[in-house]
């Protein structure tokens, strides 16, 4: 249920056909929608339902494998569960069968550099180590194929995906929580509902097991108190002061304090450790230098899909100016701080139209940044075009929305290959 655009649902539906299943693959998208991961299903006997849900499919089948994106709440799962039908997500239908070790990192902003910062340090030291989760094009149930029990699996892990983890009540061996800010409040009837599925990431771990809290905040520090394996905490301050990073700003040295923490828990080295993280370049689409013309830098942090995201990159870029695109698709959060430092840090901003991007807008002129707007864009290389042709040597243009990216484009990193290719153009004449 959702094949998506991501690859996850694709790979999933492409392993349980080689396991001998009987597949049906049903999506709200359309067909020109999801031609792209269609296309991949031509030749295997899956039978494809697009544009809507058939409450037939939801009961006659001996399992659903619900996507991520789909809501819990759907009605179509609620005739299959008063069935007795069986719904399974992909990561946690992997660890009920999975007999190896389990690495799984969740948190709000900064799991993905954080797992893959992980994985890297992790396969210097372990023959076999896989990383999975909510990694763009991977799949995590497929493995089954490939890891054993003497291998290791690292996850990144969104709050959607740990539903299944609270329904099989079973946590990673090893869990990370970065963070905790307000976000998907557009899915989500408030932040206790929020961090209730993230709780899933330690809830059920045994006395072998551990997770590690950010100590540097006080959500965090507040729900490791009830970890079952223990507290244990990191922080920033515990990274040595020499450190010498690739990736800015203060979120990264957060993030690289947790993979440190974890990787020292392991029982790896130091030596290993510092080696890795000081030879991490980051992720993409996340402060992602792209290039450079005429003594202008393009940045590409289009993961920044919350207003936290949006302050973090801000301040972690060091510019004579900088020219923020901001602004798309509302997630129910507050854009009042965002639009705060905005008016602070950048000299001028482009917005990106989108439904949050009118309450950006007038939060920026409460916060005296109305000279600095430049327009609003429905059309990212206008936007882009626009800036460039009055930056000089020496700024930055920063694409930072603070804003998911539904409207104008597919995904986020739909978004940020968007402008990726836009700076290539620019760079290229």
């Amino acid at each position: 249920m959702g094949l998506g655009l991501l690859g996850r649902g694709l790979n999933d539906t492409i392993f349980l056909v080689k396991c001998g299943a009987q597949v049906t693959v049903t999506d709200l998208k359309s067909r020109d929608q999801l031609a792209a991961s269609l296309e991949k299903l031509e030749d295997l006997p899956v039978r494809i339902k697009v544009g809507g849900h058939d409450p037939a499919d939801f009961l006659d089948a001996d399992m659903i494998l619900r996507n991520a994106d789909v809501p819990k709440s759907s009605p179509f799962l609620n005739l299959a569960m008063k069935k007795g039908i069986p719904i399974e997500m992909d990561e946690s239908l992997f660890c009920k069968y999975f007999k190896g070790f389990v690495i799984g990192i969740t948190g709000t902003r900064g799991k993905t550099t954080t797992t893959e910062l992980i994985y890297r340090i992790v396969s210097r030291t372990a023959a076999n180590v896989f990383l999975a989760g909510n990694i763009m094009g991977t799949a995590t149930l497929p493995l089954l194929e490939h890891a054993n029990e003497n291998d290791t699996v690292v996850l990144e892990l969104s709050s959607w995906q740990l539903q299944g983890f609270h329904d099989a009540r079973i946590s990673p061996h090893a869990s990370l929580f970065t963070n905790i800010y307000p976000d998907h409040l557009n899915r989500y009837a408030n932040m206790d509902d929020y961090i209730s599925d993230k709780k899933a990431i330690y809830m059920y771990q045994k006395s072998s097991d551990f997770c590690l809290f950010n100590g540097d905040q006080v959500a965090t520090r507040i729900l490791s108190d009830e970890a079952p394996a223990g507290k244990d905490l990191f922080s920033c301050l515990d990274t040595p002061a020499d450190l010498s990073l690739k990736i800015p700003g203060d979120h990264n040295l957060s993030n690289v304090a947790a993979a440190w923490r974890l990787a020292t828990r392991l029982g790896i080295s130091d030596e290993i450790i510092r080696a890795t993280a000081e030879d991490f370049e980051g992720v993409e689409h996340r402060i992602e230098t792209v290039g450079a013309k005429n003594g202008v830098t393009f940045i590409n942090d289009s993961t920044s899909t919350t207003p936290v995201a949006g302050i973090m990159a801000l301040k972690a870029v060091q510019a004579r100016r900088i020219f923020l695109l901001a602004g798309g698709a509302d997630k129910k959060l507050d854009l009042q701080s965002f639009a705060q430092v905005a008016s602070l840090k950048a000299h001028k901003i482009a917005l990106l139209e989108g439904t949050a991007t009118s309450r950006l807008y007038s939060d920026l002129l409460s916060s005296g940044a109305g000279n600095k707007i430049v327009g609003s864009f429905d059309d990212l290389r206008k936007a882009v075009l626009t800036v460039f042709d009055e930056a000089e040597p020496g700024d930055t243009i920063l694409l930072s929305p603070g804003c998911a990216s539904f409207g104008m484009f597919n995904n986020e990193f739909h978004r940020g290959d968007c402008f990726k290719a836009i700076v290539k153009e620019i760079i290229s004449k």
